[in-house]
């Protein structure tokens, strides 16, 4: 018998999940670009100390206790390659959201990606994620991709990721 490891940053149906429980964390809608830069981190969050933050902001992370990347059981590529590789499976995770009525077609046409009300009820957070990911969304949508607190390009900046659209 062989075994196969699973990677959840390579799984669509995952990268569905997260991004609900995701949005759900976000005080305004975030952009896409910026919910697949959350998305990345918090399907690798180890890949979260290699990133640039501010004093307070490492302060939270460091409080979430997350193990830096060579301390933990598989071995992570460099975050723009991961990054890129994760691409076509968050594209397929965002068309499925909307061609089943979950994401609002309205708000994705102005750059906001914005769950409807269908998607809370199957998307419990509560259900849906654990208590560390739960800690990890709040991080991640209130601290450390917060629209309101750090634009697109030094988002970019401070991660080293990015993509055409």
């Amino acid at each position: 018998m062989s075994a196969r490891l699973w990677y959840p940053q390579l799984d669509v149906y995952d990268a569905i999940r997260r991004m609900c429980v995701l949005l759900q964390y976000f005080d305004e809608p975030p952009g896409a670009e910026r919910l697949y830069i959350s998305d990345f981190f918090l399907a690798n969050p180890p890949l979260l100390h290699r990133t640039s933050m501010t004093a307070e902001v490492r302060k939270s992370f460091m409080e979430l206790k997350i193990p830096r990347p060579d301390k933990v059981f598989v071995s992570f590529p460099s975050s723009l390659l991961l990054f890129h590789k994760m691409e076509p499976i968050q594209k397929e995770a965002i068309n499925a959201l909307k061609g089943r009525g979950l994401l609002s077609l309205d708000d994705y046409k102005l750059g906001k990606v914005v769950l409807t009300g269908k998607t809370e009820e199957l998307f419990s957070v509560d259900v849906m994620s654990s208590e560390d990911e739960q800690g990890l969304c709040t991080f991640l949508a209130t601290k450390f991709s917060s629209q309101s607190q750090i634009g697109n390009q030094e988002l970019r900046r401070k991660t080293g990721l990015r993509r055409s659209f």
